[in-house]
């Protein structure tokens, strides 16, 4: 009884294309010269199926004649070869690439370590599991010298020895800090003219912030910066602080 043929699905066709290199293996013709398809090196009828093993690229001239050019019981051992060769190959480079993945992992691991001896030499604690996870992420994010930085830099600001909560308050911060300091390594101005926006909206009652910030990017220069901060301390107003800013800058 004649086996029932089953259709072939679009990955698979992909796949003996690629393995085959887009090229007939009959007539050694390639897209997009000729039509590709797929042909069974052991007919349905004769009990074969459509493992990858059994396919075989093909043009479309080939494919409906190929009564007139058979493959040989050798061509179809060696293709067999070939095809099994392949496969190994890319078994071997799957087992690399998830020994590759385990060891990013471990180096991962590795990093956070590091951190946490860092918080534990100052604070006499370690990471929950949350908080690893978390660290491990802005190393991602950030890299491993920056996140480094800034946990000292946190565990100074934050830690106190007489707090217990004061611990979670440094992890909190690690990833704040690595944030501000990217800012002021990529738009340094930047940072200066939000301090003294801060500085206008806690004292002033009423500011005008698109004009305020477009004033200052527009005129500002880093050696403005102390002179400013003056200004923006002294003034009682945004009318005042409008005023002295256009005359400081001309108008």
């Amino acid at each position: 009884m004649e086996q029932k043929r089953k259709n072939i699905s679009k990955k698979t066709r992909f796949e003996v294309f690629k393995r085959d290199n887009f090229t007939c293996q009959y007539c050694g013709r390639s897209a997009p010269d000729v039509i590709l398809e797929i042909d069974h090196i052991n007919p349905i009828k004769n009990g074969g199926d459509n493992n990858i093993l059994n396919l075989i690229t093909s043009c479309f001239d080939c494919n409906r004649g190929k009564g007139k050019r058979k493959l040989t019981d050798n061509e179809e051992i060696k293709i067999q070869i070939e095809q099994l060769k392949e496969i190994n190959k890319k078994r071997e480079q799957l087992e690399m690439l998830l020994k590759w993945k385990k060891e990013l992992e471990s180096f991962d691991d590795e990093q956070v370590d590091k951190i946490e001896e860092l918080l534990n030499a100052k604070t006499g604690r370690t990471f929950s599991e949350y908080g690893r996870q978390k660290c491990k992420n802005i190393i991602k994010r950030y890299g491993f010298d920056e996140v480094y930085e800034s946990t000292k830099i946190s565990i100074n600001q934050y830690y106190d020895i007489n707090d217990t909560n004061s611990v979670s308050i440094v992890v909190d911060y690690i990833g704040r800090i690595c944030a501000t300091r990217k800012k002021q390594k990529d738009d340094p101005n930047g940072v200066k003219i939000n301090y003294l926006i801060k500085i206008a909206k806690n004292r002033l009652y009423y500011v005008n912030d698109m004009k305020l910030k477009c004033l200052l990017r527009k005129n500002y220069e880093e050696e403005d910066f102390d002179y400013l901060k003056d200004i923006f301390c002294q003034v009682s107003n945004w009318t005042e602080l409008r005023e002295e800013l256009e005359d400081y800058y001309g108008g």
